[in-house]
Order: C-alpha cells, then sequence, then structure tokens
C-alpha cells in the first residue's frame, strides 16, 4: 500500500517529514517524497491518500492496565468523579441493584482528597448502606482498598489475622479491623473475590482497545498480568484478534503471598510480548504508602510500606534473569528505589548482559540514584498524568523538598536516562496521550498549580517519551517508535499539525488510526 499527499512526522531527527510512505506486510519500505518511492519502482496494490492530514508515529503507553480499563467499562463501578462518601453510597446502590444479596459489588477509584469530607471510607461507612452484601472498593492508586463487615466475615479476617509482610490492617478505636488494608494485605481477599473467566477478560480488553485507538495509541504494555489474563492475551493474539501490540507483563509475587508464580514461557510475536516480569517494591505517593527516607507530610510515623526486602527479591528475580526475562519493579519513593537498585546491581554482577530492566514510576529519586540507573542502562516507565490528576494529593502529603523533586522528568532526560511515558491508568482517568504530554510541559495539578517548576520538559521530549521513549524501555527501537523503513506501519492521523504553533494541544482529535498499515479507528467526526 501506498500512502500519499501526508504531512508525515517521522519522529526521527535527521529525516523529520516526508510525504509518502510504502508499506508491504504491515512494515514501512520506504518513505520519502512521493516521487522519491515511485522512482523506486515499486508497485502498489492499493493507493491511499491521506489528504494532506498531520501523520505521526502512533502513541506507546508503556505502562497501563488494559484489562482494568476495560473492566471500569463493563463490570466495576467507576467512582473517579465523587465527590463526598455518600456520593459513593449512592452510587453503589444503583450499581448493586441488580446484584443479588451474596454477589460482591466491586468499585475502583475513589481519591479521599476529593470528598468533602476529606477522609476515607471505611467499613463503617459502608455498613450503613450495605449490612449484608460484601462490598470491595479499591482507591484510585489501587494500593488500598476498604472493605464492610460482610466482607470481612466471608473472608474470615479479624484483629487477630495474620496481616503479610508488606502489608497493614487498619484498626478502629475498638482494636477491630476498620475495613482498610493496604498493599500485601489486599490479598487476603483475593480468594473470595469474583472470579473473571476468559469471556470477561477478552470483552475487557476489546472494549480498553477501541479507546485506546481512538486516542492514538497502537502499543500499550500490559505490566501485572495474572496466569489466567496471559492466557487469555495468548488466545487473542493466536487468533489475530489483538488490535495493538501488547507487551504483557506476568507479576511475580502475588498480593498477599511470598512465594513466586511459576514463570511463563518467553514469547514474542508481531503484536503480543511476553518477556518481562513485574515485582513491586512499594506502595503509591497519592496514597501514602510509597516507601520513603523522610515521613509523609503531618505524618511523623508514616514512612510508607517497603513490600520487598532484599533477601526475597533478589534470588527470585536473579533466577528470572538467569532463564533470560527482563526485570520490571514498581518503585515509587526513594526507599523502595533503593532497595531495587542494589537488587539490579548484583543481578547485573552475576549475570552480565545488555538486556534492559526496567523500574516503574520512580516518583521521588536523588541525583544519585539517577546515576545509578544510568550506569546499568536501566529504563524508567513515568506518568506525567499523575502531576496533573494526584497532584494535590503530591502537595498535600510531600515536604517541599520532595514536591519540587518529585518525577523529575528534566533530570531524568539531563543524564540521557532511557525514559518512557505512560498513564498507569486506570489509576488515573485521563488516559490521552497529549494531555500527558502537556502536563510534562507545564506540571500544573488540576487547580492550575504547577509542581516542580524546574522539571518541566519541552514539547519535542515529551513526544519522544511517548513514542520512541517507550520502546527504548522495552528495546523494541528497531521495530517502534518512529515511522522509518523497517518500522511497523502504526500510525496516526490528527486534526492539526501539533509542531506547528497551536492554541492548544489537548484539543487535538486523532481522525484515523493505522496499525500495522490496516485502518483500525476512524474518528465520526471526520
Amino acid at each position: 500500500t501506498l500512502f500519499f499527499n501526508a504531512n508525515i512526522y517521522t519522529g526521527n531527527p535527521q529525516h523529520a517529514h516526508a510525504e509518502a510512505m510504502l508499506v508491504k506486510d504491515g512494515i514501512i519500505e520506504a518513505i520519502g517524497t512521493y516521487k522519491d518511492i515511485k522512482d523506486l519502482g515499486y508497485t502498489p496494490n492499493k493507493i491511499i491518500d491521506l489528504q494532506n492530514q498531520f501523520v505521526m508515529p502512533g502513541f506507546n503507553d508503556g505502562h497501563i492496565h488494559i484489562w482494568k480499563v476495560g473492566d471500569l467499562k463493563t463490570f466495576m463501578a467507576d467512582l473517579r468523579e465523587l465527590k463526598s462518601i455518600d456520593d459513593i453510597l449512592l452510587k453503589l446502590s444503583h450499581f448493586g441493584k441488580n446484584k443479588s444479596n451474596k454477589e460482591w459489588i466491586m468499585a475502583r477509584g475513589f481519591n479521599e482528597d476529593n470528598f468533602v469530607e476529606k477522609k476515607m471510607p471505611t467499613k463503617k461507612d459502608l455498613d450503613i448502606q450495605f449490612p449484608h452484601q460484601p462490598v470491595y472498593l479499591i482507591r484510585t492508586c489501587a494500593h488500598i482498598v476498604v472493605v464492610n463487615s460482610k466482607a470481612l466475615e466471608i473472608a474470615g479476617i479479624n484483629e487477630h489475622t495474620p496481616v503479610p509482610i508488606g502489608g497493614e490492617m487498619l484498626l478502629d478505636e475498638e482494636g477491630k479491623p476498620n475495613g482498610i488494608f493496604t498493599e500485601t494485605a489486599k490479598g487476603l481477599f483475593a480468594p473470595y473475590l469474583p472470579i473473571y473467566d476468559a469471556e470477561n477478560y477478552t470483552q475487557m480488553i476489546q472494549v480498553a482497545t477501541e479507546e485506546l485507538l481512538s486516542l492514538g495509541i497502537t502499543s500499550a504494555t500490559d505490566p501485572a498480568v495474572m496466569p489466567d489474563l496471559l492466557a487469555v492475551y495468548h488466545h487473542l493474539e493466536k487468533n489475530n484478534q489483538l488490535k495493538i501490540r501488547i507487551n504483557a507483563i506476568p507479576i511475580s509475587i502475588p498480593d498477599g503471598d511470598e512465594k513466586p508464580l511459576p514463570l511463563p514461557e518467553i514469547f514474542r510475536s508481531d503484536f503480543l510480548v511476553v518477556d518481562t516480569l513485574k515485582f513491586f517494591a512499594d506502595g503509591g505517593l497519592s496514597g501514602s504508602t510509597a516507601a520513603l527516607y523522610r515521613h509523609y507530610k503531618n505524618q511523623p510515623d508514616n514512612f510508607g510500606v517497603l513490600r520487598l526486602t532484599y533477601d526475597l527479591f533478589f534470588p527470585i528475580a536473579l533466577n528470572a534473569r538467569k532463564k533470560g526475562w527482563r526485570i520490571a519493579t514498581h518503585a515509587i519513593g526513594d526507599k523502595a528505589l533503593d532497595e531495587v537498585l542494589n537488587v539490579y546491581e548484583d543481578i547485573q554482577s552475576a549475570i552480565p548482559s545488555t538486556i534492559c530492566n526496567r523500574i516503574e514510576h520512580v516518583g521521588i529519586a536523588d541525583l544519585h540514584q539517577f546515576e545509578r540507573i544510568k550506569k546499568l542502562d536501566i529504563g524508567v516507565q513515568t506518568q506525567p498524568i499523575f502531576l496533573n490528576e494526584l497532584g494535590e494529593n503530591f502537595t498535600a502529603c510531600l515536604d517541599t523538598a520532595y514536591l519540587n523533586k518529585c518525577y523529575a522528568f528534566k533530570d531524568m532526560l539531563d543524564m540521557n536516562i532511557k525514559i518512557g511515558f505512560s498513564t498507569d491508568a486506570p489509576v488515573v482517568k485521563e488516559i490521552n496521550p497529549f494531555v500527558g504530554i502537556q502536563t510534562a510541559i507545564d506540571r500544573k495539578n488540576k487547580k492550575g498549580n504547577v509542581i516542580g517548576e524546574e522539571q518541566k520538559i519541552d514539547f519535542y521530549a515529551a513526544l519522544r517519551a511517548y513514542t520512541i521513549g517507550s520502546a527504548e524501555v522495552q528495546q523494541e527501537t528497531d521495530q517502534k517508535g518512529l515511522l522509518s523503513t523497517h518500522q511497523y506501519a502504526d500510525f496516526i492521523c490528527l486534526d492539526q499539525d501539533i509542531t506547528k504553533p497551536i492554541k492548544s494541544l489537548i484539543s487535538t482529535r486523532v481522525l484515523q488510526t493505522y496499525v500495522g498499515g490496516n485502518l483500525c479507528y476512524t474518528s465520526t467526526e471526520m
């Protein structure tokens, strides 16, 4: 297929612009001027006039829980826009009307900082509306859950229940569980929660994929995949049902357990890659569970939750590396980051390799830690949208020194660290890459206040991190991230040229999305 009459931004600084490209079997054979390609002597089967639209590489969201995005559109109540505990109860009442008293009410996305009460719901709040039906609420960060008394009863949990290492069960004034559980303690409920089958997962993935395509996302990484979900991804790939390119990262140690799951087989195809193993070192900043060296503001006894010890982490990760796996570890706080870097350094000493391990998020770090990351050639997959959607939480819980250096994109880029941008949705509601890019540029929270002025980056650096940057983190730059020969023909057509001065970047609309040269999405507004 020959695509011509286009305003193509290739992403390659040496050859930034083109007007035509030839695609064969999903791969770009040639790109340049229309005349140059015609002069090569190709006889395309199909010729497509792109009508002078602005064309660029598809976005690569390098850390997004695809099935969970779909879950909130299908089976789970979405609490992300609610402003009070009463709003939660009302939403859950409507949501639960189609369920029997024996069925769990599952919901996600609340953020107590957005509530008029400025406090987290507890067991007592939920019991008022739901005395006989189990309720399980996941905070927006996914590191904290709140349950009611019925859920505690079903799970057989009381004040004497042993809490897994790296987790917390909070107690009320009577010394009883108040319904709030953090980090690995969430795993206490895992055996009792509703089980999704392959059909459910397929529906979630397909629903989420359609949204991603509409936003110009042609590649994505699902960064914490359990075995049943991984089997679904393999089934969809085998049957040519994946519409975007997916890196599925199996989780090693599930919540509430200290033993790793069996390693699956490493797998690579055009639409599915499984070669990276996921660990969690700590929690999140917005819920004050990321592991820090200094305590959270106005919380003198809270330094967050360290989920992994060296003695647990190192042998499991080393065994995986010996078998060819790269390692990806969630580390947000500076204390957790040092624990991860210690393990990565020792793995590299034991098994010298050019395989690029990853660290997810890197919310709080100093220059020495960045030097260690650079020396080990670690890729960082991070989320500018956190500053926008969760920035008010950060302001409330971090001291000034931490706040001004959180998510230090400029420091990382100045040190030539591999950095990819992503959303971690549904931790955040906004998946639109243009909003993430704008946030990396202006670093404004929802109220318009700037967080970390010195860490602003420019447009091209942010755009690069959302395309070729995410490919670098996963060592896929020979296939993704640019529009050049031998790369996948994954590209999007926009309603404006974003490389020129425009009124609003976030108002940019995706008109068409192509994956492997095939049209997968067309805007209804074309």
